[in-house]
């Protein structure tokens, strides 16, 4: 399979796709690209990643084993892949053929497809949280069965999974170049030196992606053994006025950093949608942000960031306490919830009004 095929199979129906430029920093997305773009690009001096989600709602389902390992920067190359081989092959004797296999130039990885674009399916991914909340679950689940394997107590707080779900993927055939190899689609029972000889000369075999079978899963990890996820969804929007004084203090932290970056943007943006119309959200949005920032998301790279979290809210719903954690201070009053206080304001306001 040649280089530009892997590539092209790898981000067939994904909802974007684009190349990420040396020069760029990580708090940039690149540049999203049109299919025939893909034949303009040096594929093997730029990386190219997929967003995780399809145009159909589906959504893609990474495990990093990489992630699992401490001090992953102290080993090298050959010491990580062992590592990963060995946890690779521990859940594949489990799961036989249920996940796709690839090394992506520095660690290995498994692929899967959440049919989170299936409305039939929708009853039984929202047991577990919603999408997001399945992918960490299965995550954790896997992971548990590796570090079995290797004498390790597994940890079943499935739901307090600090690992967030990454938005976009390095491309199967793409190139990697923090080690300047190939992801490449491989097999967990390959030897080690075989995986990085087809890693480095880019030898690219033919691969599939299998879809989760909802009622299996169900089985395997009851959704209703899981502790509760306290999720606050507000009905009722907010006027800007009345919201100024309503956001918590690690969402006024991030709003004031003077550049705030890709990762941060994400985050405000689904703090803002989650409480605002889209109208009044993208006001707020683009009033914290520093002239270069907001030019940047006007008519830059970035000039899809906002309509690509608008349209696809009910998947990157109001962030979370853990992942506002960088912005939390000791002081802090404590929040189970960013909506919290606003979600009480609302309560409070609506029994006034009734009465």
């Amino acid at each position: 399979m040649e280089q530009k095929e892997a590539i092209k199979k790898f981000c067939e129906n994904a909802n974007y796709y684009l190349v990420r430029f040396p020069s760029k920093t990580d708090e940039d997305f690149g540049k999203i690209l049109q299919t025939t773009e893909l034949d303009k690009v040096k594929l093997d001096e730029h990386e190219i990643y997929r967003s995780i989600e399809y145009t159909n709602g589906d959504m893609l389902f990474v495990l990093d084993l990489k992630k699992d390992v401490k001090n992953t920067y102290s080993l090298n190359h050959v010491q990580l892949l062992l590592k990963n081989l060995e946890d690779a092959k521990s859940i594949e004797i489990v799961y036989p053929k249920m996940f796709t296999w690839i090394y992506d130039g520095l660690s290995i990885k498994a692929y899967a497809v959440v049919p989170s674009g299936n409305v039939k399916q929708h009853s039984t991914i929202s047991r577990y949280g919603g999408t997001l909340n399945f992918i960490k679950t299965i995550r954790q689940h896997l992971k548990n069965i590796a570090s079995m394997k290797r004498g390790v107590m597994p940890d079943y707080n499935f739901v307090n999974n600090d690992e967030e779900v990454e938005t976009m993927e390095l491309s199967i055939g793409s190139i990697n170049k923090f080690s300047d190899l190939y992801s490449v689609h491989i097999s967990p029972f390959m030897s080690f030196a075989d995986i990085l000889r087809r890693s480095k000369n880019g030898m690219h075999a033919d691969f599939e992606f299998t879809y989760f079978d909802m009622k299996y899963w169900t089985r395997e990890i009851n959704p209703d053994f899981l502790a509760d996820v306290k999720n606050i969804k507000i009905t009722d929007t907010l006027t800007i006025d009345e919201a100024q004084t309503k956001y918590p203090a690690p969402v006024i932290r991030l709003m004031n950093l003077k550049h705030k970056g890709n990762y941060n943007r994400f985050l405000l943006a689904r703090f803002l949608l989650s409480i605002h119309s889209p109208k009044d959200a993208k006001f707020m949005y683009y009033s914290v942000l520093g002239n270069e920032e907001r030019e940047h998301v006007k008519s830059g790279n970035c000039s899809t960031q906002w309509n690509y979290i608008k349209n696809n809210i009910k998947h990157y719903s109001c962030p979370t306490m853990k992942e506002l954690k960088s912005f939390i201070h000791d002081t802090d009053p404590p929040l189970s919830h960013p909506l919290e206080n606003i979600q009480e304001y609302l309560d409070k306001k609506k029994v006034k009004k009734n009465e």
